[in-house]
């Protein structure tokens, strides 16, 4: 049971692929931990949940796959950074990476149990799932997962001279638990549990399904029961992949060679990663009581903005403070303004780029990146100065700030198809993606992000009367101007829709360039930083999804430390709405060759008309 995959001692990937799966993965992580923090939250701010026995079986589960989750990143991440490290660290992050993995089937045994219960013996149910017997449960599930694989340490001890314990390897279990014995040992516990664990899946599901044929059975309540369980046998499933996996992996080695490291980077996504985001799904999202608690608790922050991480009306900054705070925000907004205003000048004093769709695509992300970034940054100062405005006044901006933000993803996917085309379909590329296209898709982009803005609008014309809301003065925020609790859920699913989409677009399109790879007439130069393109603007997407994940993530934060709510906000601040505008520039303006060398030369023409050439440095003159 090797929950902590990584690269092999064989092969690295160079520096550029490496930060992109790292960044990409911890993406994900920081995803899921914020699904599970979330539960947890609501778990421990509702008392009838930890009093109900179902609900702490579910939650020992989310945070038992929260800590595999986090020290199985953790040793990815850490084989890229040190490569090796010390054993008896190793051992450590290797014994509660194994725990958490084998304790998951169990519990998924037990909460079946509970379930069982529930639905076939529901006059009995009070009297044996209590509390106290819960947490009793949980005990033994821990002593049982825990025992059998504390003996690899014990043999290691025994085997393995001390010197063995303060040298360095590549974190792997088998790298330091070596004994033959103890890999027939764990093939057979693993063989041991699953089959308990399966059988114990089998007998409760049978027995709710045909106890939901009894009259005196609420059918509702049994046929909740049965999805849950087959939910549990999927899980189970996608834990046992965890066991195939490596078998698969050596044939897909030996049929692929060239992409050992992409498969490895896969498998470890959908066997280590994928499977922990069902664990949430199972009570959190399908349980209505659960779900209707966490809606309860996370519609205030979480609808508190979808675009502008602003001060509260609440706590105030000193003038100090709110005077620093506000000089790093423009000065950082000022840089990277000089920096697409420069790029901005560069495309358009040249016609080799303002007849390159791939360059008007580039520009027009520039500058949609920089109206957002003046609106956010706008916002964020007059926060300082006002604290309120005129709504009138307020609104434009919102939806401004609020187009240019959804506007992000549409364009990444809209450049990452120009890119598949320019590689995988060459000779209809000069057809297909003209000047006329490129301004045709960026008419698209801008009217599907005009719609969600627009629609929130109109609902708030609709549900308030549209004088008290424009005649108002407000903080200027999205949640202050457009109250409805409509508009919330509405833009909650169009942004599932929404990035669903461009993921999936990113996706293929890369895997469409990667297979072109191998195609003897494409140009490995031109595919790899295609390729590297379209990883970045992966990248560049889990970052856009940052500014919709944010503000309840934030306010969980602040629920956990008042005393420091306006640093956790100018943090969130800079993170999510400032530092992410770099990247747009660095993908094609720094990272293209063509681009640079006009660029480089328009900024060295301007600094000529400013500095005098002596004080120049020679590259420069």
């Amino acid at each position: 049971m090797n929950s902590t995959r990584g690269p092999q001692v064989l092969s690295r990937d160079p520096f550029a692929i490496a930060f992109t799966k790292n960044f990409i993965l911890v993406g994900l992580w920081f995803s899921l931990s914020y699904i599970n923090a979330t539960v947890v939250a609501t778990f421990f701010s509702n008392p009838a949940f930890y009093e109900d026995p179902r609900y702490i079986l579910f939650i020992h589960t989310v945070l038992n796959d929260a800590v595999q989750l986090t020290i199985s990143v953790a040793l990815f991440v850490v084989s890229y950074i040190y490569y090796t490290i010390n054993v008896s660290i190793c051992c450590i992050f290797l014994l509660v990476a194994v725990f958490t993995t084998r304790n998951t089937p169990v519990s998924l045994a037990s909460m079946a149990v509970e379930r069982y219960i529930a639905v076939c013996l529901p006059l009995r149910h009070a009297q044996i799932c209590t509390v106290h017997r819960t947490y009793l449960l949980i005990g033994l599930t821990w002593f049982i997962c825990v025992v059998p694989d504390v003996t690899d340490l014990f043999v290691t001890l025994a085997t393995e001279p001390l010197t063995f314990f303060q040298s360095s390897v590549f974190c792997l279990r088998q790298n330091v638990f070596k004994d033959h014995m103890l890999l027939y040992k764990r093939q057979a516990f693993d063989a041991l549990y699953f089959l308990l664990v399966f059988l114990t899946l089998v007998y409760t599901y049978l027995r709710v399904l045909f106890a939901a044929r009894a009259i005196t059975v609420q059918k509702a309540s049994a046929q909740r029961a049965r999805n849950t369980i087959l939910l549990h046998v999927a899980q189970l499933l996608m834990c046992l992949l965890s066991y195939v996996s490596p078998s698969v992996e050596v044939v897909l080695n030996v049929l692929f060679p060239s992409y050992i490291l992409e498969m490895r980077y896969a498998n470890y996504l959908i066997v280590y990663i994928m499977p922990r985001f069902l664990s949430p799904i199972i009570y959190g999202v399908r349980d209505q009581r659960f779900l209707s608690q966490a809606m309860n608790s996370l519609a205030d922050p979480a609808s508190e903005n979808l675009s502008l991480p602003l001060q509260s009306t609440v706590a105030h900054d000193s003038l100090g403070a709110a005077l620093t705070k506000n000089t790093v925000a423009v000065l950082v907004w000022l840089a990277l303004s000089v920096i697409n205003g420069s790029m901005v000048s560069t495309f358009c004093q040249h016609s080799v780029f303002n007849e390159d769709p791939r360059y008007i695509m580039f520009i027009f992300m520039v500058i949609n990146d920089t109206v957002q970034l003046t609106l956010v940054n706008a916002l964020y100062v007059v926060s300082y100065a006002f604290t309120k405005i005129q709504a009138s006044v307020c609104c434009p901006l919102i939806l401004t700030a609020v187009l240019t933000t959804r506007a992000t993803p549409l364009i990444l996917a809209g450049m990452a198809m120009e890119r598949y085309i320019s590689i995988c379909s060459p000779l209809h590329y000069s057809h297909i993606c003209t000047v006329r296209w490129a301004i045709l898709v960026i008419g698209v982009i801008l009217a599907l992000s005009a719609v969600l803005p627009l629609t929130d609008l109109l609902v708030a014309l609709a549900v308030e009367n549209g004088e008290s809301i424009f005649g108002a003065v407000i903080f200027c925020d999205h949640a202050q101007l457009f109250r409805a609790r409509a508009i919330y859920y509405k833009n909650c699913a169009v942004d599932g829709i929404y990035f669903s989409s461009v993921a999936l677009t990113l996706l293929y399109t890369y895997c469409q360039i990667l297979l072109a790879a191998r195609a003897a007439a494409a140009d490995p130069a031109s595919v790899a930083r295609a390729r590297k393109t379209v990883l970045l603007h992966g990248a560049q997407l889990l970052l856009c999804m940052q500014a919709f994940v944010m503000p309840s993530m934030q306010a969980l934060i602040i629920q956990c430390f008042p005393q420091y709510s306006l640093e956790i906000r100018y943090v969130n601040f800079l993170l999510v709405y400032i530092i992410p505008r770099f990247l747009s520039p660095m993908i094609y303006g720094f990272r293209d060759e063509k681009f640079r060398r006009y660029w480089l030369r328009d900024v060295a023409r301007k600094v000529h008309h400013v500095v005098p050439a002596r004080y120049l440095p020679n590259k420069l003159r």
